[in-house]
């Protein structure tokens, strides 16, 4: 196991206090990325994009079964987000690139779900999605999954974002990479407090 402590970036001191205290665990028993890579690459996101989410675990043992999603069945998922748990979980992986593509769209929904503010989610979900083009046939899935593939390809792929979908490169990086407290889920608390 390994607590994941992490320097405030200017972006989070702009929006306000918060603490990280996020755990590894699980990755020391897999061969096919170090541990640290996974700790850079997690290190390269904002600290409030991770602020609350309590875990990342490598459970190979517990990999869910099957299920249908939109009337498609997806297969055995590679790992999910928990919302109610605020944890993320990774069952299989086959080498870097996916492990890393998998990863940061897991994060993406903590990222959706528990920080962005609802006015940016409901731009996402009314506004930019519909019709538009997805980064990958998944995000084709529904809203949310199209903003996880997004965000994920602006982390890992950001040139190929903005080349191929420069209107979902640019509102992740005005509102949802931005830091501005007016895009996070605490503007939402403030307008109704």
């Amino acid at each position: 196991m390994r607590l994941f402590i992490k320097n405030r970036t200017p972006a989070r001191e702009t929006a306000g206090g918060g603490k990280l205290n996020l755990l590894l665990s699980g990755f020391s028993r897999q061969d096919v990325v170090p541990v640290d890579d996974i700790v850079r690459s997690i290190d390269l996101l904002p600290s409030f994009h991770l602020e609350g989410l309590r875990e990342i675990a490598y459970l190979p043992e517990y990999a869910a079964s099957g299920f249908f999603c939109n009337g498609f069945f997806r297969g055995e998922p590679k790992g999910e987000f928990v919302q109610r748990e605020r944890r993320i979980f990774v069952y299989h992986f086959d080498g870097p690139a996916m492990f890393f593509q998998m990863l940061h769209h897991e994060i993406a929904h903590f990222v959706f779900f528990q920080v962005i503010g609802s006015r940016v989610k409901k731009r996402w979900v009314t506004e930019v999605f519909p019709g538009s083009s997805c980064v990958t046939a998944y995000g084709r899935v529904n809203p949310w999954e199209d903003f996880a593939e997004t965000y994920a390809y602006y982390v890992l792929h950001r040139r190929v974002l903005e080349k191929e979908l420069p209107e979902k490169h640019a509102f992740m990086r005005e509102y949802v990479f931005s830091g501005s407290p007016e895009n996070l889920k605490e503007s939402d608390r403030e307008e109704t407090g």
